[in-house]
C-alpha cells in the first residue's frame, strides 16, 4: 500500500533535517512526504527539498490539527502517516505500519518513543522513560491515537472527516478525540510498542511540570466533554495513564496534605510517613524500570520529580475540574429556556 507521511511544523529547523533522514533511511520508502508549515519564521522548503519532499506553507498560523489535515487533503497515499519534525523513526516503522494496514483487522496503527534521548538532563530522560514506560504497559487494542507515530487508512480519515480544529483542550488532545472517534465508528486500533522514533523535544523541569499540569487538564476535559468520565473512573485508565498512575496523584496529595498538618499533631507525621511509603510502593514497577534503563544516580532524582510531577498533573485534573463545571453552568445559565408545548403549537414552531 502507498504510505503519505504528513509533518507539520512551526519553526523546527533544528531538528526537521534529521526527522527528513531518518526517513529516507526507511526500509519501506514512502509514496510521498508532506511538510506542511505553519508559517514558521524561518524558510523550511530548502531543507525539505534537499530530500525531494514536498512542502504546503500555509497562509497563516492555524495549529497542528488543521496542518495535519491540509496535508491529508492533498496525500495521495492509500495510509497515512503522521508524525512530528522533531521524531526519528526506526528504519523498519513504514514497514511495520504497513504489514498492520496492508490487513483488514485494523483501521489504524501507533507507536511509541523510545526511552533513549538525545537530551541527558533530568526532565528530558525522566519524559521519555515515564513515556515508553506507560506506552507498553498500555493494552495492544486501544482507544487512541498516538500523533508523534500514529497512521491511520487514508479512506477512515476521510470518512471521519480528519481531527477537529475546534477541539477545546488547553493540551491539544486531538489524538484522545480522534482515538475515540475511531472506537465509537467501530475501527480498531493497534498499538505497536515495536513501532518506535526517538523524540527530539528538550525539556526543563519548569517545562516538564507545565507540560503534565496542561496535560492532566485537557485529560479531564476530554473526558468531561465526551461523556465518558465514568467509563474513565471504572477503568482507572485514558489514554497513556495507567491505573498505578492515578493511585499515584491521589497518594501524592494526601501527602503533600500531611506535610503540610505534620506540625499540629505528631499522628500527622506518621501517616506521611506511610503515605511516603505507599507512593514507593504503587511506583515500585517504574521505578525499577528507572533504575535498569538509567542506574541509581539518576533513580534517587526521579523519586522526588515523580512526586513532585504527579502533583502537577493532579493540579491540572482541578483546574480542568473547575473549568467545566464553570463552563457548564455558564451554558446553562445563558441557555434560553425552551417555549412549553402550548405556547409551540400555538407559534406553530
Amino acid at each position: 500500500m502507498d504510505i503519505s507521511v504528513i509533518i507539520p511544523t512551526r519553526d523546527g529547523n533544528a531538528t526537521l533535517g534529521r526527522c527528513l533522514a531518518s526517513l529516507k533511511r526507511s526500509t519501506h520508502p514512502p509514496h510521498e512526504v508532506i511538510v506542511v508549515d505553519d508559517c514558521s519564521k524561518e524558510d523550511v522548503s530548502s531543507i525539505v527539498e534537499s530530500f525531494g519532499f514536498r512542502t504546503i506553507r500555509l497562509d497563516e498560523p492555524r495549529e497542528a490539527e488543521y496542518a495535519r489535515n491540509k496535508g491529508a487533503e492533498l496525500a495521495t497515499g492509500d495510509i497515512l502517516v503522521f508524525t512530528d519534525s522533531d521524531m526519528l523513526l526506526q528504519p523498519d516503522v513504514l514497514k511495520r505500519i504497513n504489514d498492520h494496514l496492508s490487513k483488514n483487522r485494523y483501521a489504524a496503527v501507533s507507536g511509541v518513543c523510545t526511552p533513549e534521548t538525545d537530551d541527558k538532563k533530568l526532565a528530558a530522560r525522566y519524559k521519555n522513560l515515564w513515556l515508553y514506560y506507560s506506552y507498553v504497559n498500555s493494552p495492544h487494542d486501544f482507544d487512541w491515537f498516538i500523533l508523534s507515530i500514529g497512521a491511520v487508512r487514508k479512506e477512515v480519515f476521510s470518512e471521519l472527516k480528519g481531527f477537529k480544529t475546534d477541539y477545546l483542550t488547553v493540551s491539544g488532545g486531538g489524538d484522545l478525540e480522534f482515538g475515540r472517534r475511531l472506537k465509537e465508528a467501530g475501527k480498531k486500533i493497534r498499538l505497536d510498542t515495536a513501532i518506535q522514533g526517538r523524540h527530539l523535544k528538550r525539556y526543563t523541569i519548569r517545562s516538564l511540570l507545565r507540560n503534565d499540569y496542561v496535560r492532566g487538564k485537557g485529560w479531564f476535559e476530554f473526558a468531561a466533554g465526551k461523556k465518558v468520565l465514568w467509563h474513565v473512573i471504572r477503568r482507572f485508565r485514558i489514554g497513556n495513564i495507567y491505573p498505578a498512575f492515578i493511585v499515584s496523584v491521589l497518594i501524592s496529595f494526601s501527602l503533600l496534605f500531611l506535610l503540610l498538618l505534620a506540625p499540629f499533631h505528631s499522628i500527622l507525621v506518621y501517616l506521611a510517613i506511610l503515605s511516603a511509603l505507599a507512593h514507593l510502593l504503587i511506583n515500585y514497577p517504574l521505578f525499577r524500570f528507572f533504575k535498569r534503563e538509567a542506574g541509581v544516580g539518576f533513580l534517587l532524582k526521579a523519586i522526588p520529580l515523580t512526586f513532585i510531577d504527579h502533583l502537577a498533573a493532579g493540579f491540572g485534573v482541578i483546574s480542568g475540574c473547575i473549568s467545566w463545571v464553570s463552563s457548564l453552568l455558564t451554558r446553562r445559565i445563558l441557555r434560553p429556556k425552551s417555549k412549553g408545548r402550548f405556547a409551540q403549537e400555538m407559534t406553530g414552531s
